[in-house]
């Protein structure tokens, strides 16, 4: 009866012990399959905000084309297109950019273009140095489908040069006009210039 008396609590400890490793175990495995479940659902979560991420990227993408596309056929594109020709033609006046205007400018348009060209041609000069144009859109009409109106204002530096690249004169003008186009397709064209107010002064030194 001594032997079986001290038996049975050993027995119990040990099961008791079997039982603690057992819940212990079981816990380390549940933990471990909330972990891998944390896992899955992030990475669910990391994929899902990628794709988001490049269905987002692609609709930029798309819209910034869309409107450079819409840009570069509008009729203010074509304005400013056609004054970066005629500041072409006034730096080196070749029989090709002269010609390139009348792509762009019908002949009533270039007779108020015609002034500066011809003046540069009849001295011998060119353009250079500090020269270019900036640009202002102040509006936009449409009056018909194939027709708009387009409200400038423009700050033209003229550094006129001779020959031998030495300065003859340099002014500023600031103006502005209303260039009036017609849809030629495939693009637009200046069919008149309707100038508003001009100004110039000497370049400052």
């Amino acid at each position: 009866m001594a032997i079986t008396g001290t038996l049975f609590p050993v027995w119990v400890a040990l099961a008791a012990l079997t039982l603690l490793v057992a819940m212990v175990v079981w816990s380390n495995q549940r933990e471990l399959v909330l972990q891998a479940s944390e896992v899955r659902a992030s990475n669910a979560e990391a994929r899902a905000a990628t794709a988001e991420a490049v269905v987002t990227a692609q609709a930029r993408t798309q819209a910034a084309t869309a409107t450079a596309f819409a840009y570069s056929t509008s009729p203010e594109a074509l304005v400013d297109r056609g004054l970066s020709l005629v500041l072409a033609a006034e730096r080196g006046p070749t029989e090709a950019r002269l010609r390139a205007l009348n792509v762009v400018f019908a002949p009533a348009a270039l007779a108020i273009l015609r002034p500066e060209l011809e003046h540069l041609l009849s001295g011998g000069l060119h353009l250079g140095g500090k020269s270019g144009y900036e640009l202002f859109v102040l509006a936009t009409d449409h009056p018909g489908p194939d027709q708009a109106q387009v409200r400038t204002r423009e700050r033209w530096t003229y550094d006129e040069r001779t020959e031998n690249d030495q300065r003859a004169r340099c002014l500023v003008e600031t103006s502005e006009q209303i260039y009036t186009l017609r849809r030629a397709p495939p693009d637009w064209s200046v069919v008149e210039i309707e100038l508003l107010s001009a100004s110039r002064a000497d370049c400052p030194t």
